[in-house]
């Protein structure tokens, strides 16, 4: 005989969750119907603002974990659609001509098996747009290829007029600079006019952020100890990625044993489980 699960079921530790804590779903497990206000946040998004009322191009670099692509999308959300369309690519370990197709049907058109057709249109599309401006936001630019970064110089200088045609957003980690600042990348380094930096964050701004996650899915009091907190918010080294993570992990492990306290041993349990937050980091080295 097969039974089947009616909607109502729940899994025990989702039912632990609201038994124990009256929440409405895992803390830090999606983004909220609020963004955390962390103040770097706050000053990235007004100069955002100011940067894409002149058209202007640049960089948001910064450690892993940080916020840097949910900052980006939050931002882009807020533009009027009258003013601005956004086309974002996450995918960038894609090759020069792949970029440009994958540009091409992220812009709602059809890709073109020539290059030099997918830069008309590319070109046309964004003309048609006007007086809508263009923004492109490219994720993790960290990996894009030497290829890749030369098509993206050549679509910034594809007006004869030598306006930029688009605005341009590199989104990625601490290489980024890097890889920018070799040779072969200085042309279209020249082309950027604005760079900032989301780096980790301070202790207390991660003691806030945890309270927020928690608050914004009905957990009023902290069930974290005080001992328990301290370690979680030392384990997560500035990143609120990792906060979310131990925050579950840890709720986890204490829900399995029907305790609405968090515990240090709950913190350890959650750190065996995730090896590589516990040891050293090793320095990045790219081929």
């Amino acid at each position: 005989m097969t039974t089947t699960t009616t909607r109502s079921e729940l899994p025990p530790l989702d039912l632990s969750l609201k038994t124990l804590w009256g929440a409405s779903r895992w803390p830090g497990s999606e983004p909220g119907g609020t963004i955390y206000a962390h103040p770097a946040w706050q000053q990235a998004v007004r100069r955002f603002d100011q940067l894409a009322g002149v058209h202007a191009s640049g960089i948001i670099h910064g450690p892993h974990g940080t916020g840097k692509s949910l900052l980006v999308h939050h931002w882009s959300e807020r533009l009027s659609p009258k003013q601005y369309r956004v086309v974002r690519l996450a995918h960038s370990s894609l090759m020069g001509s792949d970029l440009l197709r994958q540009l091409v049907k992220m812009a709602a058109s059809t890709p073109r098996f020539r290059r030099g057709d997918n830069v008309s249109v590319l070109a046309e599309l964004w003309q048609s747009w006007a007086p809508v401006w263009p923004i492109v936001v490219i994720d993790e630019a960290q990996d894009l290829s030497t290829a890749a970064l030369e098509e993206l110089r050549l679509l910034t200088c594809a007006r004869s007029d030598a306006t930029t045609p688009f605005s341009l957003i590199l989104c990625g980690d601490d290489e980024l600079l890097g890889r920018l600042d070799l040779g072969i990348n200085r042309a279209l380094l020249s082309r950027l006019s604005f760079c900032e930096h989301l780096g980790s964050w301070s202790s207390d701004a991660l003691k806030d952020y945890l309270e927020h996650r928690l608050q914004e899915v009905g957990i009023r009091a902290s069930p974290f100890e005080d001992a328990a907190e301290t370690l979680l918010l030392q384990s997560a080294q500035g990143s609120p990625r990792t906060v979310n993570t131990l925050m579950q992990r840890s709720m986890e492990q204490a829900a399995i044993a029907g305790r609405r306290s968090v515990s240090t041993a709950d913190l350890h349990a959650a750190l065996d489980a995730l090896p590589w937050l516990s040891r050293p980091r090793p320095s990045a080295v790219r081929p």
